[in-house]
């Protein structure tokens, strides 16, 4: 419910030349008319996927699961495959990781892969702490912070118990990596 309040919140504050620009339709020609255009004055609404915006989503949730369903096809054991949506519910988000590793169809070593098809290769580190992956109230450190950026210097190799708070977040590493993803060109 969050999630999608935050991401009409989103398209509402959009303005018309940043819709023109993601719409398919053709921007209205106003070069002659004089008007002063929101593209020519310093951009006041926030960018989608950046602390301006609570890194609201820039692709729909339907859009962003349908990549990250193509992405666990290719790389992803079939027994975790239940966990390739971005499913920021915590409580919807957590039962979903605990059914797959508990039935034993999804190994915990195995939930790597299924990290890296949810960041498509994006780096979510500040958006993770920005919503407090690395609080310190966690015990963790930064610990949790490489679940948001499973391809970079600092990524995952293993996941051990250790890793247990941080995998009890997967709402907030999931919301992040679907926050991640930019816009198609």
């Amino acid at each position: 419910m969050e999630h999608t309040i935050l991401t009409i919140i989103a398209l509402i504050s959009l303005s018309p030349a940043t819709l023109a620009r993601h719409s398919p339709l053709p921007a209205p020609n106003h070069e002659d008319s004089g008007e002063i255009l929101p593209s020519t004055i310093e951009a006041a609404e926030p960018l989608c996927g950046t602390a301006e915006s609570d890194y609201a989503p820039c692709l729909s949730r339907e859009r962003a699961d349908s990549l990250f369903s193509q992405c666990c096809e290719l790389h992803a054991p079939a027994g975790c495959r239940s966990l390739c949506t971005y499913e920021s519910d915590e409580a919807t988000a957590r039962n979903a990781l605990m059914e797959a590793v508990e039935s034993g169809k999804c190994k915990l070593r195995e939930v790597s892969s299924i990290l890296y098809c949810a960041s498509q290769n994006q780096d979510n580190k500040a958006c993770c702490a920005h919503l407090g992956l690395a609080d310190p109230r966690l015990n963790v450190g930064d610990r949790c912070l490489r679940f948001c950026d499973p391809a970079g210097e600092n990524g995952i190799t293993s996941i051990t118990r250790k890793d247990v708070v941080c995998l009890f977040n997967w709402n907030v590493i999931s919301y992040c990596a679907h926050s991640g993803i930019p816009f198609e060109k």
